[in-house]
C-alpha cells in the first residue's frame, strides 16, 4: 500500500482543520475513506458504498483532531486493498473487519 499517499491525505486533513463536510455537502470522512481506497489499491468505488461504509462504522471526527478516522475504518479500507491487490476483479468487494469495540462489521463496495 502506498502510505506516502495516505501521509499526505491525513496531513492534508489536518492542514484543513479537518471541518465536518465537505463542499458539495457529503461528511468529511466519507471523503477520507474514499480516497484512501482509490489512491492506496486503485479500487474505483461509488460514493454510495463509502457512505454506507462510514455509516456502518460511524467514526468520530469531530472533537479529536488526532484521530482522523475510527480504526475500524481504517481497517476495513485495508481489507479491500488486500482484496484487490490478491487479485479481487469482481464487481463488488465484501469485506468483514471488527470495529473498535471489537464487533465484526461486514460491508460491500461496489466498483463505479
Amino acid at each position: 500500500m502506498k502510505f506516502r499517499i495516505i501521509g499526505a491525505v491525513a496531513l492534508s486533513f489536518a492542514v484543513a482543520g479537518c471541518t465536518h463536510t465537505a463542499p458539495d455537502g457529503r461528511p468529511i470522512t466519507q471523503y477520507f475513506f474514499r480516497n484512501l481506497v482509490m489512491n492506496g489499491c486503485g479500487f474505483q468505488m461509488t460514493w454510495e458504498s463509502a457512505r454506507e461504509a462510514t455509516e456502518t462504522f460511524k467514526p468520530v471526527i469531530p472533537t479529536d483532531r488526532e484521530r482522523m478516522t475510527d480504526r475500524g475504518l481504517m481497517r476495513a479500507a485495508i481489507a479491500v486493498c488486500d482484496k484487490v491487490n490478491s487479485g479481487g476483479r469482481s464487481k463488488a468487494i465484501e469485506v468483514q473487519v471488527p470495529d473498535s469495540g471489537g464487533v465484526l462489521r461486514k460491508i460491500v463496495v461496489e466498483r463505479e
